[in-house]
């Protein structure tokens, strides 16, 4: 899977599984992260349970970060600019690219 970055949290988890795969050939089935239900901690510091919109992570959102994690890794999984890879987002549904 990979995370839905934030300010204090960037984890490459996800990079060593795909780095592997890629070394012995293989393709790699990245999940990307949906945010649903997830609390509005300010409002909880008020005392009232108040949830943020769903949010579901974009290809584009998930492409940034392979780069980002290539970049503080630094272990040659992927080339950002010439490795390809395929994005499906929301199969299934009436939205689906």
């Amino acid at each position: 899977s990979i995370p839905y970055f934030d300010e204090n949290w960037r984890p490459t988890s996800f990079y060593p599984k795909i780095k592997y795969n890629r070394r012995g050939g293989l393709h790699t089935l990245c999940l990307l992260d949906i945010k649903v239900k997830e609390p509005d901690f300010e409002a909880m510091k008020r005392g009232k349970i108040v949830y943020l919109p769903p949010r579901f992570m974009t290809v584009n959102e998930a492409s940034d970060q392979l780069i980002e994690a290539e970049e503080a890794r630094a272990g040659g999984a992927y080339i950002p600019n010439k490795t390809l890879c395929v994005g499906l987002a929301r199969l299934g549904q009436p939205d689906q690219c």
